[in-house]
């Protein structure tokens, strides 16, 4: 099950708002107060039992005395969803809905609309659409009370520990996760069980014989009974322990963010082991909402666990929502998918929220908002954004990158990079000036190197070694140090350059010219006609010597 689409009117900050999701990895970003929590509190409305129990201890219904956007003079809100049903993977709930509507064939997939409208008497009413077809009274209800009944939701408040239980092991208070369990497994803890509650009658028979003459000291007489704790349920209360090779540690025991990274997972899990359910019957494909994952971890853990998230939900095809402050949580492979929330203000105060446009060259708004950096700062950092890999080495520029590519493929022998780490292009030197923006990509990945031309060297250097990066290490330079050398260009065999240099005297005299857009087109141009000669010569590695150090420079910084 995904969420497609959510609106409210007159619910908190949402006065008149709508929203769309993407289908994999989604986070939502915006200021504190933004919206965020309304939007999960909806969500949670429709979707999850309402009844408090040790697993949800919060109601989440909607109050319209504490709910209703405190501006407006109107004395009702309403909340909608609109949701996604695929015939096998949600079969739990559509098999329901096709049964309710009378629905021969629905077909591989389902869209159910849920609107709910609050009104000042303390009433609600419920308006539903099944592929675009109204459904009234208690059918709707009825739709309703299944989507809540079935799983179809797993939530993670990274800062609140509402779904965490506790059971006493000895000496010791143990934190227990719900596992869900499929038909055929819960038949076999059953039989287990049948089988160790004997045992435990027979062990304890002289407990209970004594137990019921205490008992029998009291007005009420009681009839003593001992059992194992019951697993009838679809949820088995489990431990986690983590082991680092040499000990075996408790979750509890661990640090902060090793326990919050630890508990999304197990959410995961739980989404993923429900949509694999051997019994179609209860078959549902969760979603999985999760709030700040970012809390208690690292910069480049975040990174690192943000790109985990989106290739979770990509692979095992599930929705994945998550509430998030931080940049390195943003969805950085597609961008789209980054919901940012803003609050218009009106007369000096902020009022209604927002969805802000981040389709297409907006991709930047939610990184600019967080980060606090011009959107103009972004652009040349498209490319490594949306790097998937946690090490890179990022070159200045497009044609750079072709040459590391090209010898990579035609003359390995000399490519020292290791096969895991991606050549990625960033906007030239200018990019490298703002300090803030450049912290940010370094912390995003666990290993970055980073070149530049020689001709950039004050600049560039000055730039990193703010950002405490170490010549070698971190960065080096390209060129030689002599004039028209000090690039990529550089490193080329005195033969193609003078080729190319002899075969285009005009595009050379253009590079004297007074213009400096003249010059740039032409500095250009010649760049393609140096690689277009590297590329069809045959080389030796000699020739090859000033490329092969360079190699031998990031594949030491990576080794």
């Amino acid at each position: 099950m995904k969420i497609v689409s959510l609106e409210t009117k007159n619910f908190r900050t949402l006065q008149d708002f709508s929203v769309k999701f993407s289908s994999g990895y989604c986070t939502i970003s915006g200021e504190n107060n933004a919206g965020k929590t309304a939007i999960v509190k909806i969500i949670r409305h429709f979707l999850e039992k309402n009844d408090r129990d040790i697993y949800s201890p919060r109601s989440t219904r909607i109050d319209l005395a504490k709910d209703k956007t405190q501006w407006v003079t109107e004395d009702h809100c309403e909340v909608a969803i609109t949701l996604d049903l695929d015939k096998d993977r949600d079969s739990e709930v559509y098999f329901t809905v096709e049964r309710i509507i009378k629905a021969a064939d629905l077909g591989s997939s389902v869209k159910i609309s849920l609107r709910e409208k609050f009104s000042t008497q303390d009433t609600s009413s419920l308006e539903c659409t099944v592929q675009g077809k109204p459904v009234v009274g208690q059918e709707a209800s009825e739709i309703l009370k299944k989507l809540q009944n079935s799983h179809n939701l797993v939530v993670h408040n990274s800062t609140d520990a509402e779904r965490r239980a506790y059971y006493y092991f000895g000496d010791t208070l143990s934190e227990m996760f719900d596992m869900h369990l499929s038909g055929d497994e819960r038949k076999k803890i059953q039989e287990a069980e049948k089988s160790l509650q004997t045992r435990v009658k027979q062990a304890a028979k002289k407990h209970k014989e004594n137990l019921t003459e205490l008992l029998g000291k009291l007005k009420d007489k009681y009839e003593v009974e001992l059992a194992t704790i019951d697993r009838s349920s679809s949820r088995l209360p489990i431990s986690v322990k983590l082991t680092d090779k040499s000990v075996e540690v408790p979750l509890s025991d661990w640090g902060a963010g090793t326990q919050n990274r630890t508990r999304i997972m197990i959410s995961v899990l739980e989404a993923v082991r429900l949509s694999n359910s051997d019994s179609p019957e209860n078959r549902s494909a969760p979603l999985v909402l999760v709030e700040e994952p970012e809390s208690f971890l690292h910069p480049s853990a975040q990174a690192e666990f943000g790109r985990v998230l989106s290739d979770l939900a990509r692979e095992f095809n599930i929705q994945i929502l998550a509430t998030t402050h931080s940049p390195y949580m943003l969805n950085q492979s597609d961008p789209p998918a980054n919901i940012l929330i803003e609050r218009k203000l009106t007369r000096g105060k902020a009022r209604a929220a927002e969805v802000v446009d981040v389709s297409a060259s907006n991709w930047m708004q939610p990184f600019s908002r967080i980060l606090g950096v011009a959107s103009a700062e972004f652009p040349a950092w498209h490319e490594v954004f949306s790097s998937a890999k946690s090490r890179v080495v990022l070159v200045e520029g497009a044609i750079d990158k072709e040459y590391f590519e090209f010898i990579k493929k035609k003359y390995p022998e000399i490519y020292h990079i290791p096969p895991d780490v991606e050549v990625v292009s960033y906007g030239g030197k200018d990019s490298l000036k703002n300090t803030q923006l450049l912290k940010f990509m370094t912390e995003k990945f666990a290993k970055i190197f980073i070149n530049f031309d020689l001709d950039c060297r004050d600049e560039a250097e000055k730039s990193l070694q703010r950002l405490g990066l170490v010549q070698n290490t971190h960065y080096c330079w390209i060129g030689v140090d002599a004039d028209g050398a000090q690039c990529i260009e550089g490193l080329l065999p005195d033969r193609i350059r003078g080729d190319v240099y002899g075969s285009n005297i005009p595009l050379v005299t253009k590079l004297q010219s007074a213009s400096s857009k003249v010059r740039n087109e032409a500095s250009a141009e010649l760049k393609k006609k140096y690689l277009e000669a590297f590329k069809s010569s045959e080389l030796t590695e000699k020739e090859l010597s000033s490329f092969k150090n360079v190699f031998k420079v990031i594949g030491r910084a990576f080794a």
